[in-house]
């Protein structure tokens, strides 16, 4: 694949074919842009469907390392446009023949990676002309602190948190509404740097899942659960931190304060 330029040089842009090119003699170009929020992108899958009638699959590319502007020949019309970016797995274009499959595709929250996420995102184009942009469907979920404030000498020792009921998988162009079906009990455990004692620590530790955001007033599957597990003279303590509503992509932040064995604070930002 020809390497591709930004969109911030003057020189004309490549344009993006195939080896060999299967392009319809009647082609035009259409400009897509690529927005990725600081996302490292190593490989692009774009999906290319008509965006009238069955929305059915035109065309589908995979670039390696692309820059954020690309010329696409297509069929005469406006389009749907999709992203995937960093997926972990190869894609069956039989069962994505359609837009309305392509909507239904799922990632499972075991194939993701903080590092290098799983990032998709679609538009439908205007005058030959759109612009994706990829998200992440991995919330972030940040203990920013733990305190004691036990009297005496009492520690919370050998503390460690993780995450329970975390969605097993997710639609990778949903927007809203994640309601998941199946779960994953728990995530491994995440040691804090040292017992907590008189000074507050601040670890800064951070946990990963995928949304679910069902509002607080609705029964539905659990959402997930912030888990601290240390000792106190020697008897194991747990303290749940249950999470709210989790949109897609978002940012959470955990402040904890336990009182005694039994009694504990927190605050969800």
């Amino acid at each position: 694949m020809p390497a591709l330029l930004g969109s911030c040089q003057r020189d004309p842009l490549p344009v993006v074919e195939e080896d060999p090119p299967v392009i319809p003699v009647d082609s035009i170009l259409t400009r897509i842009r690529v927005q990725a929020d600081g996302h490292p992108v190593k490989t692009l899958d774009l999906f290319v469907y008509g965006a009238d009638g069955l929305r059915s699959l035109e065309r589908q590319i995979t670039l390696e390392e692309p820059q954020d502007t690309i010329l696409l020949p297509t069929l005469p019309g406006e389009k749907i446009l999709v992203g995937i970016a960093n997926s972990p797995r190869r894609f069956n274009q039989k069962a994505l023949e359609r837009y309305d499959a392509m909507e239904q595709l799922t990632f499972n929250f075991a194939d993701d990676n903080p590092a290098q996420p799983i990032l998709g995102g679609f538009c439908t184009t205007e005058n030959h002309d759109g612009e994706i942009r990829l998200q992440s469907l991995l919330c972030r979920i940040v203990l920013t602190k733990v305190a004691n404030t036990m009297d005496g000498y009492d520690l919370l020792e050998d503390p460690q948190v993780r995450l329970r009921d975390l969605p097993d998988a997710a639609e990778i162009l949903r927007q809203e509404e994640f309601r998941p079906t199946e779960l994953i009990d728990a995530a491994k455990w995440a040691q804090l740097p040292c017992d907590v004692g008189y000074f507050p620590q601040e670890p800064g530790i951070e946990l990963w899942c995928y949304p679910n955001d069902t509002p607080e007033d609705v029964l539905g599957v659990p959402r997930p659960t912030l888990e601290l597990q240390c000792s106190i003279r020697g008897q194991k303590c747990t303290f749940e931190v249950p999470l709210p509503p989790l949109p897609r992509g978002c940012t959470k932040e955990v402040e904890l304060v336990v009182d005694g064995p039994g009694s504990f604070r927190y605050v969800v930002r």
